[in-house]
């Protein structure tokens, strides 16, 4: 697993295999005063292949943490890569957007999470895209008690995300 921090709002978002050497998700864009984690689990990767000079993830998935310390917000993300099927549904009721040059599809809902006696509702924002030069399709999850403001600063940001 690695992060690695470029004038931090970028943050390179890649695997190591010490066989296939280092493979990238995305360099992820946060808005300012954001911040990232290790989340539940470090990458995984199934496939990946080369497209210039880097090593893209083909199919794999990523967890980690963005945080506004001053504010006390925090959000998981899910992030995963596919290749492309040469379909792409849009989702009933899907705003769009765009992400790094592409054009997305975001959807939201709410899940209720906890223990039975403690359980509480949670925000999902999904934002799915496809990026046709690396040839993947690419879903970020995040999902937290953020308040609305925090995930449309995300959404924002995503904009300036680098997936090629």
């Amino acid at each position: 697993m690695s992060i690695a921090a470029d004038s931090g709002l970028e943050h390179i978002i890649e695997a190591a295999n010490p066989l296939l050497g280092t493979s990238r998700f995305l360099t992820l864009r946060l808005p300012e005063s954001w911040d990232l984690a290790a989340g539940v689990s470090g990458p995984e990767v199934n496939a990946s292949h080369m497209r210039g000079d880097v090593r893209w993830v083909a199919n794999g998935d990523f967890w980690y943490v963005v945080y506004h310390t001053r504010h006390g917000w925090a959000m998981e993300l899910h992030g995963s890569a596919r290749p492309l099927n040469g379909r792409q549904d849009r989702p009933p009721g899907a705003e769009d957007a765009t992400v790094a040059g592409h054009a997305a599809q975001v959807t939201w809902h709410t899940r209720r999470r906890g223990l039975p006696w403690r359980r509480h509702e949670v925000t999902f924002m999904t934002v799915t895209f496809e990026c046709p030069q690396s040839e993947r399709r690419i879903s970020l999850e995040f999902s937290g008690w953020c308040p609305q403001e925090g995930f449309r600063q995300m959404l924002y940001a995503l904009e300036g995300t680098r997936c090629h």
